[in-house]
């Protein structure tokens, strides 16, 4: 008989446990929740791949980013009309940036970056033509490239520099604290030196 009663009692857990799953289920529709949880992984290999490559090709004083909202990064010009500005606003909702290399300093966009789709459908192209149109009325540029198994880095380094180079832009590197500091120092001797009761000054009063 023992091993019936231990069948009844998993059979009991197992009811239990259906139970607790539905009553969990049944609070979150009522309260209009969605549970989620994280995507894995967050980006593909490939794109991992990509990501390492442009990081090597852009070189210390910049940064890449992987999908970027372009939201976060483009805006509609403050001197158009508010209705404009909110369906300039509606065209950038939802759009991603795939990669977007910055100043490390600042995180300045200096050049987004489109991976190239083999079979990408007709939504997917419309929205990649208004991401597009977008960086071009921003100045920002755009560069299309195809995700590889390896990456020539001198190639993928050249096409990178050429695109950042058409920008808007501050292509400056990470500025020299101690050059900063000098800097400084110079300028508060040059304006001690001018001032009237300097310390040029006072040593001539003293004699």
């Amino acid at each position: 008989m023992e091993p019936f009663y231990l069948l009844v009692f998993i059979a009991g857990l197992l009811v239990a446990n259906l139970l607790l799953n539905a009553l969990r289920a049944t609070a979150s529709i009522g309260t209009g929740r969605c549970p989620y949880e994280r995507r894995d992984p967050f980006l593909s290999e490939q794109a991992r791949l990509f990501m390492g490559a442009a990081q090597q090709a852009v070189g210390e004083g910049y940064r890449v980013l992987a999908q970027v909202s372009a939201a976060s990064v483009l805006q509609p010009e403050s001197g158009v009309g508010r209705r404009k500005r909110r369906k300039g606003a509606a065209a950038l909702r939802g759009r991603v940036l795939d990669f977007l290399v910055c100043a490390d300093s600042d995180l300045y966009p200096l050049c987004a970056i489109a991976i190239e789709e083999e079979r990408a459908g007709r939504a997917r192209k419309a929205a990649r033509a208004a991401v597009a149109k977008a960086c071009s009325d921003a100045g920002l540029p755009l560069v299309s490239l195809a995700l590889r198994d390896q990456y020539e880095i001198t190639e993928l380094r050249r096409t990178l520099r050429e695109a950042m180079a058409t920008a808007d832009l501050r292509l400056t590197d990470t500025p020299n604290p101690h050059q900063e500091d000098e800097e400084a120092a110079l300028a508060a001797l040059a304006a001690a030196m001018q001032e009237p009761d300097g310390p040029g000054t006072a040593r001539a009063g003293r004699r």
